[in-house]
């Protein structure tokens, strides 16, 4: 490569990836040499070359080449915009590492640049650089006294989107700490320590938040919720019993149609869902009651709900992913598929892309179903990471587990923070028949977050199932249930743990519990395989079934069924 005669190029920022040869770094000339004219024309056209490369990348669906190549423009150029754009197609393909370089590179152009400086804040918290997303978010925050109660706010809509909730609730709890005066803060905290099922935390700063502004009727929802997932359920629910006939609004009265929900109080949550619907017409009350159906399995009235939300032209890629989930639960797998391939934007995308690709694997076109997951994540680069996890899936279902693995890998390797990706790793370690990995993975989960429930959940029930270490189980599991007692998989655990003892009443009772609190299709599977063992063959057998149609693709449920010659 040509040697850059402008310093800035090769920022001490940039060294890791110099060093590692991920890009090229320049050798720069000597300090106070003079840049001719003929080396800044040179240089454009280096970056113009590089941005053709670039683009031809782009049309070739190469994604890793473009990305360095934008990268690369940027370097040879003064434009900010070039470096802005790097940043940003680098971050859209998922290649984080590079993106962070760029986006180093775009604020030593532009030191000011709040845009460039947020981009670097989140990078970092992205990569799971701890420290240096605090130190980044801090600055920041620092330096923005007049908005620093907005920044609060849209942090905390980055910050639900991070893919390690535990690392985000840790980081935002210091970046917090400075200002005990913001109800905006407070509020910060307690939603991210929400999202990571940091309970007692978003209790205590929600309750903070609502001291500060009684008024604030966002943050007292928020509180509501702490409290049912602390375990204070009908504290909870009152509370927000209250807060809709206070405020009479109609977001408040469906954040308590959810909670009603969560608590398995389905009835109520219908017609709270009902009435909103009928008085104003709203769309989201009308798309929770088509989950209401799903979840108890009345796929007709389901559809109807999921038709009629799609004919309001709100929440279009919701209402045919689940139109789509209808389908294949009553076997007209054209249909779904149909309806799946439709979906390309919103949440429900990676799903519905999993589900279309599962559905091709199960009529016999594996290949076409993994090459399906490639290209729309080609074309689509907002997913292309999230298509590679859906492939990893999707070869673990094949029995392919050491390239389910290694796409596992890859994917860390691109978002070293992603703590989903690392538990289902670690889950398919297990699959594969390595348990050994699969435990020596979940403890180092725990090592790193001794109070996040979901990994000491994670790693109790992983033994309780697999060994006879009864009793460190216990201890994980006693601590996760203590931390998150009104989460349904923790008190599931808690159940299978006592009917791994022979404790078969208390494990019922636990496993009712969880049961009224989610029908998950596993929770049905230990509850009748306990009331099976206690002579209750019937009832365990009308569970079984009645969860089998709503679930009817859940290898848990089926295995289960199996086992008891159902």
């Amino acid at each position: 490569m040509k040697v850059i005669s402008r310093p800035v190029v090769c920022l001490p920022l940039l060294a890791v990836f110099c060093a590692g040869g991920l890009f090229a770094c320049a050798a720069t000339g000597s300090a106070g040499s003079a840049v001719s004219g003929s080396s800044v024309a040179t240089d454009a056209a280096e970056s113009d070359h590089h941005l053709l490369l670039a683009e031809l990348a782009m049309q070739d669906g190469a994604p890793g080449t473009a990305a360095n190549e934008y990268v690369l423009a940027a370097q040879y150029s003064d434009d900010p915009e070039r470096a802005s754009q790097a940043t940003r197609v680098a971050y859209q393909y998922g290649f984080l590492k590079q993106a962070l370089v760029a986006a180093n590179y775009w604020r030593a152009l532009q030191p000011d640049d709040q845009a460039a400086r947020l981009s670097i804040a989140q990078l970092q918290l992205q990569l799971g650089n701890r420290k240096k997303a605090i130190r980044e978010f801090a600055a920041i925050l620092d330096s923005e006294e007049e908005e620093r109660e907005q920044l609060f706010l849209e942090l905390t809509g980055i910050f639900m989107d991070s893919d390690g909730p535990w690392l985000a609730s840790t980081v935002m709890e210091e970046l917090a700490r400075p200002y005990p005066e913001l109800a905006q803060a407070h509020y910060a905290v307690a939603a991210i320590a929400m999202n990571a099922s940091r309970f007692e935390l978003a209790l205590a700063e929600a309750s903070k938040a609502v001291e500060q502004d009684s008024e604030w009727f966002s943050v007292a929802t928020l509180l509501a919720r702490a409290r049912i997932a602390s375990g204070q359920i009908e504290e909870g629910l009152a509370y927000a019993d209250d807060l809709v006939l206070e405020s009479r609004d109609d977001g408040v009265r469906l954040d308590y149609a959810y909670m009603l929900m969560s608590v398995g109080r389905s009835d109520d949550a219908r017609l709270e869902l009902m009435l909103l619907h009928e008085e104003n017409g709203s769309a989201s009350a009308l798309r929770a009651l088509g989950f209401l159906e799903m979840d108890a399995g009345r796929f007709e009235e389901a559809a109807a709900r999921f038709s009629q939300l799609l004919g309001s032209g709100e929440y279009t890629f919701d209402a045919l992913f689940y139109l789509g989930l209808i389908a294949e639960r009553m076997e007209d797998y054209q249909r779904a598929m149909r309806a799946y391939a439709r979906v390309n934007s919103g949440f429900s995308a990676i799903a519905a892309q999993a589900r279309l690709a599962r559905l091709m694997n199960q009529l016999g076109e594996a290949e076409t179903a993994l090459e399906h997951l490639a290209l729309f994540g080609i074309q689509n680069p907002g997913f292309r990471v999230d298509m590679m996890v859906a492939s990893a899936e999707l070869l673990g279902e094949m029995g392919r587990y050491d390239e389910a693995l290694e796409t596992y890998r890859e994917v860390l390797e691109l978002r070293p923070a992603d703590e989903g990706t690392g538990y289902a790793m670690a889950f398919m370690h297990e699959l594969s028949g390595d348990l050994k990995s699969s435990i020596k993975q979940l403890r180092s989960f725990v090592r790193k977050r001794r109070a996040d429930p979901l990994a000491l959940n994670a790693l109790g029930y992983t033994l309780a199932a697999n060994t006879d270490k009864l009793s460190e189980a216990g201890r994980y599991i006693n601590k996760a249930i203590e931390l998150a007692p009104a989460n349904a998989a923790i008190i599931d655990s808690k159940g299978w743990l006592h009917f791994r003892k022979g404790e078969y009443e208390r494990a019922l009772k636990y496993l009712r519990d969880a049961y009224t609190l989610d029908n998950d299709p596993e929770i049905a599977a230990h509850l009748g395989e306990v009331l099976w063992e206690m002579g209750e063959q019937t009832e365990a057998q009308k569970l079984w079934f009645q969860a089998l149609a709503i679930n009817p693709d859940s290898d848990a449920l089926t295995d289960t069924m199996d086992r008891f010659g159902q």
